[in-house]
């Protein structure tokens, strides 16, 4: 049996196995024949019912990217802090994570 341990694996070859999955194939005969694990193939799966592609797509905190949202992301803070100024950091990150949908660690912060 081959085992891909932890390695990258290419779009091509998880759509394989979603394509053999989705035309009857067993998914321990895909485990067999591809080497990759079963957990990974429903990972696959859920990723390409969730984005249309079995790559999620990349994070938006990425590249150019970065430098705006962290601008933006010092802005809500000052604005945040000037209202409330005795809030912890973990208060800071539940607000950015409920009124920005941005997920961020205390250290980070």
């Amino acid at each position: 049996i081959l085992a891909m341990g932890n390695c990258k694996i290419s779009a091509d070859l998880k759509q394989c196995a979603l394509n053999l999955w989705n035309t009857g194939w067993d998914i321990e005969d895909i485990h067999d024949a591809l080497g990759v694990s079963r957990a990974s193939i429903y990972c696959w799966e859920a990723i390409f019912a969730e984005y249309g592609a079995v790559n999620c797509p990349p994070s938006p905190i990425r590249g150019q990217q970065l430098h705006i949202l962290t601008c933006a992301l010092m802005m809500a803070c000052e604005a945040l802090f000037a209202e409330e100024s005795d809030l912890y950091l973990d208060e800071v990150v539940t607000w950015l994570a409920l009124t920005h949908d941005i997920s961020i660690s205390v250290s980070t912060l």
